[in-house]
């Protein structure tokens, strides 16, 4: 894959999702690009920030990052997971700045979510300040569903099919 990303090259690249029903376009706000190989590792989707906003953070986020094929995928995804709900409560918590590990409050369960019409388990983190969902879509991809808390997030996503679902690339940060 070229490393001069458009909407056209990440989406033939990696699998992106949205809300069943979302009628806002999402916002990449971010990719990263796999170290090892030519294509992307991960990218996430925003859905209700702005740039230009003041910084409430996203009404619902979507990461979608490949799978290593390590294992049964348990414990990626609860890392992917813990990864995400730790980068907001260090955002908002001014008591958590430092810290590198969940808080007392962060709560493991399990639920499902339907990607693409077909029903798969989600491995749930939820504290203080954040919704946390991980699941394996059938295509080697973990998808991670953030939202403030205190969630849940959407139960049905679908994937993206078109550029035109997205709001145009803004740059690069």
């Amino acid at each position: 894959m070229d490393r001069d990303l458009t909407l056209e090259t990440i989406l033939a690249g990696l699998a992106l999702y949205a809300p069943v029903g979302e009628p806002r376009r999402g916002r990449i706000s971010s990719t990263t690009l796999d170290p090892e190989g030519p294509g992307l590792l991960k990218a996430v989707v925003d859905f209700g920030s702005t740039p230009e906003g003041p910084d409430t953070g996203p009404d619902v986020e979507i990461a979608s990052r490949r799978f290593s094929g390590a294992g049964d995928g348990g414990r990626e995804l609860r890392a992917f997971c813990a990864e995400r709900e730790l980068m907001e409560r260090r955002a908002r918590d001014p008591a958590s700045a430092q810290s590198f590990a969940l808080g007392p409050d962060a709560a493991w369960s399990s639920g499902t979510v339907v990607l693409q019409g077909c029903a798969r388990e989600l491995t749930v983190l939820a504290s203080t300040h954040a919704w946390v969902g991980g699941a394996l879509d059938s295509g080697g991809v973990m998808v991670r569903v953030f939202t403030p808390a205190p969630g849940p997030g959407p139960a049905e996503l679908r994937r993206i099919a078109a550029p035109e679902e997205l709001e145009p690339l803004r740059g690069r940060g």
